[in-house]
C-alpha cells in the first residue's frame, strides 16, 4: 500500500509543479482534495502521476520483478506476505485492484467523458490511451476483469470479460486515441503534462508502441495467428519511436512525497538486494552494465572512496529463496536506478526494438531479427552511459542470432536485461516461458512461479458472483491458473 500512499501525495505535490500558482487552482476547483470536478487540463498532472507512479509501477511491478529474480529478498521473512515465496493475500490483491480501478482508471473514464467540448480533442486522446493502458495492465496481472460494465454505478456486480474481450477493448481505445491525438484542433498542452511536456507528437508515438506491444502480448494466445498479430505489431511500429529521445522518462523533484518509487531499494537497501541470478547472467555475458545496475562489494580498505581498485571489487547476489546472508557482502540495486530524483522510464525505444525483433522473428526468421535486436542492445546501453566503446565489444561478442539454437529466447533475455525492474520480464516469461529463472524457490507456497494475481478481498466480499462465474480458483491456487495469452510460444 506504501505506493498507492505516495501516489496520492506526488499528484498533489505535481499538480502545484506542473501547473503553477496554487491560485489558479483554487480559482477553477471549489474543493482542491476533489480534483476530478476540475475541468480536464487540471486534471492531466494527477491521471499522469497515478498512473506512472503505482499503477505502472508500485508493487505489482516489484512482485513481478522479485519474482523473476531481478532482485531478491535478503532476510527470513517479511512482517507481512511471504512475496520472496510466491505469497500474496487477497489484501495485497485488493490493494493494486482497488487503486487502479479507483485513480487512473476512474480518472480516465471521466477525462473521456468530460473532454467533449470544442478543443478538447488531445485531453480526449489521453483519456482513450490511458484507459488503455490501465487495462491492459489489470487485465494482465489478472486475466477476465470488468471491463464492458466497468465504472457504471447503477450495475452493483460488473460482470467479468474474458481477456480477449478486454484486448479488442484495449486496441480499440489505443486506435481512437491515435486519432484525437493526431487532430490538428487540440487545444495544446502545456505544463499540466509531466511525461512529454506538451509535445502531442511523441504520444502519438508512444500510442502506437502501445499497439504494438498489445499485438504481441497476444501472438500465443489459444485461437490467434502469430504471424498475423506480429504483421500488425509491424506495422504499428512504423509509426512509434524514433529513438531514445523519444522515451518517456518522469522526472521525480525528490524529496518527502517527490521521490521516485524504485528509491525504496536505497532506502531498504539492506533488505532489498541483488539477485544471485540476475549477477551471474551478467557476468557470464560480461555485460559492462553491471556497475550500473548493481552497487560493488568492496573491501574494507576501500570503503568510502570513489574509486575502487579492480582487485577489490566483486559483485555478489543472493539466492533467491534462501537464508540471509551479511549484509556487507551482497551488491545492491545501483543509484542510476534508486535514487530519489532519478527518472523513471516508462516507455523506451529498446523496448520497441526488443518488440521489433521478436515480431520479425515471427514473420520472418531469425536473420531478419538480428539488426533491431541489437538495435536494442545499443539504445538501452548508451541510455544508461555505458562507454561507446564498451558496447561494440559486447555487440561483437554475441552471436548472430541465426546461428543460434533459439533465437527467441536470446531476444527475451536480452530484453529482461533493459527492462530491469519493469514488469514487463514477467509478463514476457508467461508468454514465453523466457528467461529460464529458476523455479521454485525455496519453501514456495506454490508450486512455481505465479501466473496471475489472486482474486483480489475486495471483489470476494462485493462480486462473489461474477468472480464465482470465471471459474478460476480462489486464493493461492487461483495465481497457478494460467491468462489467456500465457504459455503459447514454446
Amino acid at each position: 500500500m506504501r505506493f498507492f500512499r505516495s501516489a496520492a501525495r506526488l499528484a498533489s505535490v505535481l499538480l502545484v509543479v506542473g501547473l503553477g500558482a496554487c491560485e489558479d487552482f483554487l480559482d477553477v476547483n471549489d474543493n482542491p482534495n476533489a480534483p476530478e470536478t476540475a475541468v480536464v487540463d487540471i486534471r492531466l498532472p494527477a491521471l499522469e502521476a497515478e498512473f506512472i507512479h503505482s499503477t505502472y509501477y508500485g508493487e505489482n511491478s516489484m512482485w513481478g520483478a522479485e519474482w523473476m529474480q531481478q532482485f531478491a529478498y535478503n532476510r527470513e521473512t517479511r512482517s507481512y506476505s511471504q512475496v520472496q515465496r510466491y505469497e500474496l493475500s487477497e489484501t495485497d490483491a485488493s490493494g493494486a485492484w482497488d487503486y487502479f480501478y479507483t485513480r487512473p482508471g476512474n480518472a480516465s473514464y471521466t477525462m473521456i467523458q468530460d473532454a467533449t467540448g470544442t478543443g478538447d480533442d488531445y485531453y480526449h486522446g489521453l483519456g482513450l490511451l490511458f484507459k488503455a493502458w490501465t487495462f491492459q495492465i489489470i487485465t494482465d496481472l489478472w486475466g477476465p476483469v470488468p471491463y464492458e460494465e466497468a465504472f457504471r454505478p447503477e450495475v452493483r456486480e460488473p460482470k467479468y470479460d474474458d481477456q480477449k474481450t478486454v484486448y479488442a477493448g484495449i486496441l480499440g481505445l489505443l486506435d481512437s486515441a491515435i486519432v484525437d491525438l493526431s487532430s490538428p484542433n487540440g487545444r495544446a498542452l502545456n505544463t499540466n503534462d509531466l511525461l512529454y511536456g506538451g509535445d502531442v507528437s511523441k504520444w502519438v508515438k508512444l500510442a502506437h508502441f502501445l499497439q504494438a506491444r498489445a499485438q504481441l502480448r497476444i501472438a500465443y494466445a489459444p485461437g490467434e495467428d502469430k504471424v498475423q498479430r506480429a504483421n500488425n505489431a509491424l506495422s504499428a511500429l512504423s509509426g512509434a519511436l524514433a529513438s531514445n529521445a523519444d522515451d518517456a522518462d518522469f522526472v521525480y523533484p525528490g524529496g518527502d512525497d517527490a521521490r521516485n518509487p524504485l528509491w525504496i531499494y536505497e532506502d531498504q537497501q539492506n533488505l532489498f538486494v541483488a539477485s544471485e541470478y540476475m549477477v551471474e547472467l551478467l557476468q557470464d555475458r560480461a555485460d559492462p552494465r553491471l556497475p550500473i545496475m548493481f552497487t560493488p562489494v568492496v573491501y574494507d580498505s576501500v570503503r568510502g572512496t570513489t574509486s575502487y581498485p579492480a582487485a577489490t571489487v566483486k559483485y555478489v547476489g543472493h539466492a533467491n529463496g534462501t537464508a540471509p546472508i551479511a549484509d556487507s557482502t551482497v551488491s545492491w540495486i545501483g543509484p542510476y536506478f534508486a535514487d530519489e530524483d532519478a527518472p523513471l522510464n516508462i516507455v523506451s525505444y529498446s523496448d520497441q526494438k526488443f518488440t521489433e525483433a521478436e515480431a520479425r522473428l515471427i514473420v520472418a526468421g531469425a536473420a531478419a531479427a538480428d539488426a533491431p535486436y541489437r538495435e536494442g542492445i545499443r539504445a538501452n546501453m548508451e541510455k544508461l552511459g555505458v562507454a561507446s566503446g564498451d558496447i561494440d565489444s559486447y555487440l561483437a561478442a554475441r552471436p548472430d542470432l541465426a546461428t543460434v539454437e533459439n533465437p527467441l529466447e536470446e531476444i527475451i533475455t536480452e530484453k529482461y536485461i533493459a527492462n530491469f525492474l519493469k514488469v514487463e520480464p514477467w509478463d514476457d516469461w508467461r508468454r514465453t516461458g523466457y528467461p529460464e529463472v529458476p523455479s521454485p524457490v525455496l519453501n514456495a507456497v506454490i508450486p512455481g512461479i505465479p501466473q496471475r494475481i489472486r482474486t483480489p478481498g475486495s471483489e470476494l466480499s462485493n462480486n462473489i458472483n461474477q468472480v464465482t462465474a470465471t471459474g478460476i480458483p480462489i486464493g493461492l491456487d487461483g495465481m497457478t491458473t494460467k491468462v489467456w495469452w500465457a504459455g503459447g510460444a514454446q
